[in-house]
C-alpha cells in the first residue's frame, strides 16, 4: 500500500479513537473527524462511507490479520492450531490494546466477537476434519475463551488474560476439552 495511504487512514482511525473515547458513535460527525484528522472530506470519503464504516474497518482489519496467520500456519495437531490461534488472538488484541479498549468500552459490536469466533472455528473445521463432537466441543471452547477476551477488553483490571489463556491450553492439552 502507498505509505501516503496508509499515513492518512492511521491518521483518520487515531483521530477517531480519540473522538471516541470521550462520546459515542453516533455522536461523532464526519466533519468533527476531519477537522481533527486534519483532513478534508473529500480526503475521508476515499477511505470510508461514512463513520459506521471507519468503526467496522476496526474489525475488518483485526479479523483480516486472524485469516491471514491462519492461512499461513498449519499445524499438524489440532490442539496446537488452537493454541496458535488464540494466543495470536491474543497478540493482536495486546499490541494495540489501547484502541480495542476504548472501541470495547464504548459499544463493540457483538457480531465481532461472534465474527473472531466463527473464523477461529471455520478455520480448524476446514484444516482438520473433525467429528461433529468435536465441533461443538470447540464451539463451546473457543465460545468460553471469546467471553474472558470480551471481560478482558472491557476491563483492564481483569485477571490477566495470558493466565487464562495458559488454563485454557492446559485443559486442552489435558484432553479435557477435546
Amino acid at each position: 500500500m502507498d505509505l501516503r495511504i496508509e499515513k492518512t487512514e492511521r491518521g483518520i482511525k487515531n483521530a477517531f479513537i480519540e473522538l471516541r473515547s470521550r462520546k459515542p458513535l453516533e455522536k461523532i460527525t464526519v466533519k468533527e473527524l476531519c477537522e481533527s484528522a486534519r483532513i478534508n472530506k473529500s480526503t475521508f470519503y476515499a477511505h470510508y462511507k461514512d463513520t459506521i464504516d471507519l468503526w467496522e474497518s476496526f474489525q475488518r482489519d483485526f479479523l483480516n490479520q486472524l485469516i491471514h496467520f491462519t492461512n499461513k500456519h498449519q499445524e499438524e495437531l489440532l490442539v496446537n492450531k488452537i493454541d496458535l490461534l488464540l494466543n495470536k488472538t491474543m497478540d493482536i488484541l495486546k499490541n494495540d490494546f489501547e484502541t480495542y479498549n476504548v472501541l470495547a468500552n464504548q459499544d463493540f459490536s457483538f457480531y465481532f466477537y461472534h465474527d473472531i469466533k466463527r473464523v477461529i472455528l471455520e478455520s480448524l473445521i476446514k484444516e482438520y476434519s473433525v467429528s461433529e463432537e468435536v465441533q461443538r466441543s470447540l464451539n463451546i471452547y473457543i465460545g468460553g475463551f471469546i467471553m474472558l477476551l470480551r471481560e478482558w477488553l472491557e476491563n483492564p483490571n481483569f485477571e490477566s488474560m495470558e493466565e487464562y489463556t495458559k488454563t485454557l491450553s492446559r485443559l486442552i492439552h489435558q484432553g479435557i476439552i477435546i
